[in-house]
């Protein structure tokens, strides 16, 4: 299949759900070893373990290498990502729109938008998903996800006949960033799981994440006014992710994530590898979200983050 045809079909353009999960974006694959698996965690996770602090950024999106011979020529655009928290759930705002070029002269903007909302106790997912190509709508998802002590469910309303069984260890997008930064507040080194996010029409992914040393979260930050230097305070670590499909047993990764994740759960940078080219996604801008008033009656009150 070349090149064309994959993005056409399968992109996200490093669409996020959540700050540590990237969608499928394209029908590639790096060889990869599987990690050593942690101790897994219940399937309904805690969620609030860890002061997260909500927030929206934008991020530059560059193309920061390619083999040569192939049809890609240049990727460029910008990401908006907004991780918000109601009285009872996690929502999460994801645009972005890239701009490819290829060799032939012609060009692809690939616009795509992603939304959810997750509740606090990690058990349901309602997820919209679309894109389109210069304007015209060739993809779009919607539905619902469902997780219990056992297992869970997803089922779609846009395609109607997609539906999806959700292993035992499977978290959505928001309980699984919280596990990942759980386990680097622990001196944990490595985190296996099935993530869920409803991005695409593929399932549940595995996602091994491999947790590094601490590290100045400012280095390769370009501080502007623009950016609120309070949510980079916060302590941070390199961290390598790899994503598998969750039938797929040879042991190639669709792709891996290196990314700067601050113990707050801001990222403060990305690379994204496939086996034949590297985006990178600098951050540009960042603000924070106030947290929600709310009553001591609602499904979340402020002193739930702290137990």
């Amino acid at each position: 299949m070349s090149l064309r045809k994959i993005l056409m079909l399968g992109l996200g353009a490093a669409l996020l759900a959540s700050p540590f999960a990237a969608s499928r974006v394209f029908a590639t694959s790096a060889t990869l070893p599987h990690a050593p698996k942690a101790p897994s965690p219940s399937i309904v996770p805690a969620v609030n373990k860890v002061e997260v602090s909500p927030h929206r950024a934008l991020y530059k999106v560059t193309l920061s290498s390619v083999n040569s011979g192939g049809q890609l020529v240049d990727i460029s655009g910008k990401m908006y990502f907004e991780w918000k928290k109601t009285c009872d759930s996690w929502t999460t705002d994801h645009r972005s729109s890239l701009m490819y070029e290829y060799s032939d002269g012609t060009t692809s903007r690939i616009n795509s938008d992603f939304t959810s909302y997750e509740t606090l106790d990690g058990k349901s997912l309602s997820f919209s998903s679309k894109r389109d190509n210069n304007g015209v709508p060739f993809e779009e998802y919607r539905g619902h996800a469902t997780l219990n002590e056992a297992d869970g469910s997803a089922q779609y309303t846009i395609p109607g006949n997609v539906n999806f069984k959700l292993p035992k260890n499977t978290f959505f997008p928001m309980a699984h960033t919280h596990q990942i930064l759980q386990s680097a507040k622990k001196g944990q080194r490595f985190f296996n799981a099935s993530l869920f996010d409803g991005s695409d029409d593929q399932g549940p992914q595995q996602v091994n994440a491999f947790i590094g040393d601490k590290i100045d979260p400012l280095k390769g930050v370009n501080v502007t006014k623009s950016i609120d230097k309070n949510l980079l305070a916060s302590p941070a670590h390199r961290m390598r992710l790899a994503f598998f499909p969750s039938e797929d047993n040879d042991g190639n990764a669709d792709y891996e994530m290196d990314l700067v994740a601050l113990d707050n759960g801001v990222v403060s940078d990305i690379k994204i590898i496939y086996d034949t080219f590297t985006i990178t996604q600098k951050l540009v801008a960042l603000e924070k979200i106030d947290l929600p008033a709310c009553t001591e009656n609602s499904a979340y009150a402020p002193s739930a983050d702290k137990q």
